[in-house]
């Protein structure tokens, strides 16, 4: 059987995750705290005197505290109930490891679960260093098993400068990607401000991964119900980050940068790729002056796939993924555990390697190979 390599596994951050060995002491008397409030005495985080995340109205977001002081809360919002707390805030590494080893995994990509919300703080000091404070904390514990957990930086878009700064430090950590939310409020991934973050993933070699998130905030105003924001809102922020992606020049400027769409499936690939591609106005005899105006690409969308620097993440239960593989290839397809998270598939590899519309080869390359390429990982052992 397979054993698979997890292109997105997440981690629910703790009291831990800012305590004193990895924060600012600079800043110690800001560093987030776990709080209970209301009759049931939910936790939540008490960051910069705001409640976080907010959970009902507009701006919606993810990223509960599953514990205080050591101890699991009595109802933990957020993560599936297969899935050990001791394992969800990774308070220690063997318990990842049995958890991982009951799943069939051998490697797995750690991304983060609060910071895939934003805002976290409007306080740009403290926001750079709850950043710093969470790679210091993942770069730590994985540290403990390089063989088989390996994580990504986290960045603030907000100060892309900083972000730059994080992104060379945190090369020289272990990590072995960048993440990058889709919309980070009205901030585009292509907005002149994040120049420099794609510069310094391109420069350390650190493949880019934009990841669903609760970060888009004209949609999160509409988007007011859980199921609105997560149905919609999340999915979408990765979509419009594809288009501005292939559209405005990115990939042609950075052409050597692997880029991938994360946790959005597959099945919206090949719609948004054909009308990408329709309105670029290459190759088209229709194309007036006007029908290609703000598409800077040099190519269409599907050439960018093909030639290799263009990566998706896709559910394992999908009814749309062998059409998906035919359109595009089996190489641009990464899998993802979603491990902790609350509507993830308990033990997907399983799921997926029961399937008969997929070739065992292809099965090979969406569990293992794509992985460690889009990585820059050895197949054979998990280094870099």
């Amino acid at each position: 059987m397979i054993k698979a390599w997890d292109a997105d596994g997440h981690v629910s951050e703790s009291e831990v995750t800012f305590s004193d060995k990895h924060w600012d002491a600079n800043l110690w008397s800001r560093r987030p705290e776990v709080i209970e409030i209301g009759p049931d005495r939910a936790l939540r985080w008490l960051i910069d005197t705001r409640a976080f995340p907010v959970r009902t109205g507009p701006y919606q977001q993810a990223g509960f505290p599953l514990s205080k002081d050591g101890r699991p809360a009595e109802i933990t919002p957020g993560i599936n109930a297969a899935d050990p707390v001791e394992s969800a805030e990774l308070r220690t590494v063997a318990a990842r490891l049995e958890q991982l080893d009951r799943e069939n995994t051998q490697l797995q990509v750690i991304y983060p679960t609060m910071f895939l919300s934003y805002p976290i703080t409007f306080d740009r000091e403290l926001s750079v260093a709850m950043m710093r404070a969470y790679n210091n904390w993942i770069a730590d514990m994985t540290a403990q098993a390089p063989d088989r957990l390996k994580w990504v930086t986290i960045i603030d878009p907000i100060d892309p400068e900083a972000s730059a700064r994080e992104v060379r430090r945190t090369k020289e950590m272990g990590s072995v990607g960048v993440m990058m939310l889709g919309m980070t409020g009205h901030h585009r991934v292509d907005d002149d401000s994040m120049e420099p973050v794609w510069e310094a993933a391109a420069a350390a070699g650190l493949p880019v991964a934009v990841h669903t998130g609760h970060s888009f905030r004209a949609l999160g105003e509409v988007c007011d119900t859980h199921h609105d924001k997560t149905s919609m809102a999340f999915w979408l922020t990765v979509q419009f980050a594809f288009q501005r992606v292939i559209s405005k020049g990115i990939a042609d400027r950075y052409p050597d940068l692997r880029i991938a769409f994360l946790e959005a499936g597959c099945s919206w690939v090949p719609a948004v790729v054909e009308r990408v591609s329709e309105y670029s106005g290459l190759g088209d005899a229709r194309a007036g002056e006007s029908f290609n105006r703000g598409y800077l690409g040099r190519y269409k969308p599907e050439e960018y796939i093909r030639r290799g620097q263009i990566y998706f993440g896709f559910e394992v239960d999908e009814r749309l993924l062998p059409f998906a593989v035919e359109e595009f290839g089996d190489e641009c397809w990464l899998y993802g555990s979603d491990i902790p998270h609350g509507d993830r598939l308990v033990d997907s590899v399983s799921v997926f390697l029961e399937r008969t519309d997929i070739g065992e080869d292809t099965k090979r390359k969406l569990l293992v190979d794509n992985v460690a390429r889009f990585y820059g990982l050895d197949p054979e052992t998990g280094g870099d």
